[in-house]
């Protein structure tokens, strides 16, 4: 039998089957490794035929690793954490903060005042001019993905997952109330099922959902018998349906006084407003390179 060498195809389908596994399945990785389901199923399906293995089950009767899959995943581990040890060492030797340094952030995060991203970054910049900074934003869905995969250095996040390879410092918190459009003609109906309880008798609020999974979200929409009448991905869009009549939504207040907008009107409830931490997000095994320590010192981290 020839023997087996390592390429570069290789490992990125190794680290798509580490995602799977991770995840406990094809869907969930794609969700995370923001990459369509076919591509993760199709990288699956080469490594296989490239070991000469079935690595897992995978479809109605759900996800399970093969035995040569759970060897596949021991020795994976061991690899990524050679490699991991490897870039390390390099990234230490290294003298200077030359080069670029990313930083990815969710939408409009970067223009609230509480947040302090915008005076963090000048002062990057006056402590090492040579520097490239990129700032990239992304779903908040895969924001710890990207950084546990070395595509941005760092990300701020308000919707943490949590890896083990990660480490997560709290930075701010974002301020958070219910909005809706004066014009909308749900308003009344709107108002009225606020003060009711979430009892069956108590009337469903059009309700425009945010793909965004905080905490303060959750207990907020658990609390009120909502009935989704759109959902958006960014903030703009959550903004375009609430302006357009088709229902309240939770929105920064940062953001909302950014967009002056006459017709939103706040509606109190007893439970906004809601007060969502943000977190820095980084590898552990990066924890000690420059550029991120430096940028948690302008934080005061």
């Amino acid at each position: 039998m020839a023997s087996f060498a390592l390429s570069t195809f290789d490992l990125r389908q190794l680290r798509t089957f580490m995602a799977v596994v991770e995840h406990g399945g094809v869907s969930a990785a794609a969700y995370r490794l923001g990459a369509s389901l076919s591509t993760v199923s199709r990288d699956l399906s080469s490594l296989e035929q490239r070991l000469g293995f079935q690595v897992c089950r995978r479809g109605r009767s759900g996800f399970s690793l093969t035995p040569q899959g759970a060897d596949l995943h021991k020795a994976a581990t061991r690899l990524f954490s050679e490699l991991q040890s490897f870039e390390q060492t390099i990234q230490s030797t290294r003298r200077t903060l030359g080069g670029g340094f990313n930083l990815g952030v969710i939408d409009n995060v970067i223009t609230n005042p509480e947040a302090g991203i915008v005076a963090a970054l000048s002062e990057m910049h006056r402590m090492f001019p040579d520097m490239l900074i990129n700032v990239s934003v992304h779903t908040a869905a895969v924001i710890d993905v990207q950084v546990r995969e070395r595509r941005i250095d760092i990300g701020i996040t308000g919707q943490p997952e949590w890896l083990p390879a990660l480490e997560y410092v709290p930075v701010f918190v974002e301020r958070h109330h219910l909005y809706m459009s004066r014009r909308s003609p749900y308003l009344d109906l709107t108002q009225a099922g606020l003060s009711q309880s979430p009892g069956r008798d108590a009337k469903p609020i059009p309700y425009i959902a945010r793909d965004y999974r905080a905490d303060a979200f959750a207990a907020f929409e658990a609390s009120y018998r909502l009935q989704v009448a759109a959902r958006g991905s960014t903030l703009e869009s959550i903004l375009a349906a609430v302006l357009a009549g088709v229902g309240c939504a939770i929105l920064p207040a940062h953001f909302v006084k950014a967009a002056d907008v006459a017709d939103l009107v706040q509606l109190p409830t007893p439970h906004t407003p809601l007060n969502v931490p943000f977190h820095f997000v980084y590898r552990k095994d990066a924890a000690n390179l420059r550029a991120i320590h430096a940028l948690l010192n302008c934080f005061g981290r």
